[in-house]
């Protein structure tokens, strides 16, 4: 065996490992920039053509392979670093997207906006699917408000170019896959019922008065979508996914409301989504966004193979919580909490004290994979430096 499948089989034994309870031979290391970071990193380092922009090269294809090749070239990983949760602005032009838009600098932003009316609610609970695709989806998407013919013509064109697309970017991976000896990490993405009809159907601004005028249609509408939000993660056939094969859904509306409006319209929905996605084996891997320390005793509750990454909160009190309540059978993995401002802020040294710091608190016995708070959203120096440096020497002196 060459030495970059024995690297491969490595990396990918550090993350089987973490993800089975079982403590890793040393703390696996992720790497989460955002697309727009690692190509104003291309563009710094040359890479890219003169004259070529963020927004330029986020609509060129072509240079995608070495926007992301660029990154693992330059900064240590155990799992390949690719287009993170891209939003592909082709799709969302010709669909005529409201809900999602490229500003000026190239970033894809989520304007407030909405598309389900209270009075709708009752339809919509009925047969969500349906009553997006013929209602909600042409309100939210310009381009769809045109007669049936011509609508079923836009949404087969940014279907393909979505495609083409994103069989791009699985092309790329690949090839860097190969290229610097990363395992396979095959996983797909959901939403949390009530952030899903937060986000997209009410948003943030209605979906708290809904709350307060219409409660049992908000419950109605979040059990409505668990079948969905199942599927969404898992596909037609998850009993023919991946044993690696692992869920990422990101969490909003968490830090926005109350325990008791927590307890009693976020979670429930959630629970029985989750159950859904463990419920042929896969793991799921949560980015609690903000701070949703006063809601994880019942966070905790989630069964399975659940990987938490905190962006803010108490690391002392996760590690104890997770140690001493996890639900028997199930495993609880930590990673975040290292704040992505600390690359900007602190000197080389002071990023390794950090992470020293951190790693005493939440890797003592394993159950942790480092990771970021967040997604870094640029890299420009001292960033950059800063991340080569931390990266480098977690991996030369992170043994357990």
């Amino acid at each position: 065996m060459d030495d970059l499948n024995l690297l491969r089989e490595e990396r990918a034994k550090l993350f089987r490992d973490v993800y089975s309870g079982i403590k890793p031979k040393r703390i696996p290391i992720m790497q989460s920039p955002a697309f727009e970071a690692t190509i104003e990193y291309a563009i710094t380092c040359g890479v890219t053509p003169p004259g070529k922009t963020r927004r330029d090269i986020y609509w060129e294809p072509d240079y995608w392979f070495d926007v992301i090749d660029n990154f693992n070239a330059n900064f240590y990983s155990d799992s390949a670093v690719g287009a993170g949760s891209i939003r592909l602005p082709i799709l969302y032009q010709i669909l005529g997207a409201r809900c999602i838009q490229m500003s000026e600098s190239g970033v894809m932003q989520h304007p407030e906006v909405h598309c389900l009316e209270p009075e709708e609610y009752d339809d919509y609970i009925a047969d969500p699917m349906t009553y997006q695709i013929e209602v909600l989806m042409p309100r939210i998407y310009t381009a769809l408000d045109t007669t049936p013919g011509r609508r079923a013509m836009v949404i087969a064109e940014a279907l393909k170019a979505n495609a083409d697309h994103m069989a791009k970017i699985g092309g790329i991976m690949a090839q860097i896959s190969k290229k610097y000896g990363y395992p396979a990490a095959p996983g797909g993405r959901s939403t949390a019922p009530f952030d899903y009809l937060s986000d997209f159907m009410r948003s943030f601004s209605r979906i708290n008065m809904d709350m307060r005028r219409c409660p049992d249609k908000v419950l109605a509408a979040c059990d409505a979508l668990v079948p969905l939000m199942i599927r969404e993660g898992l596909g037609r056939t998850p009993e023919k996914l991946s044993p690696d094969y692992r869920v990422t859904i990101p969490l909003h509306m968490g830090s926005f409301i109350s325990n008791k409006q927590f307890e009693k319209f976020w979670f429930p929905s959630m629970k029985k989504v989750m159950d859904g996605l463990v419920a042929y084996g896969h793991g799921v891997n949560l980015f609690v966004e903000d701070d949703w320390m006063r809601h994880m005793e019942l966070m905790n509750e989630f069964t399975g193979s659940i990987r938490y990454q905190f962006e803010k909160g108490d690391p002392v009190y996760i590690k104890k919580l997770f140690s001493e309540n996890t639900p028997a059978g199930s495993v609880h993995i930590i990673t975040g909490f290292y704040q992505a401002d600390n690359l900007r802020y602190k000197d080389e040294q002071g990023c390794i004290d950090e992470a020293k710091r951190l790693f005493d608190i939440v890797a003592v016995d394993g159950g942790y994979v480092f990771n970021f708070d967040k997604g870094l959203f640029s890299l420009a120096e001292p960033v950059a430096a800063n991340l080569k440096v931390l990266s480098e020497w977690m991996r030369d002196n992170c043994a357990y």
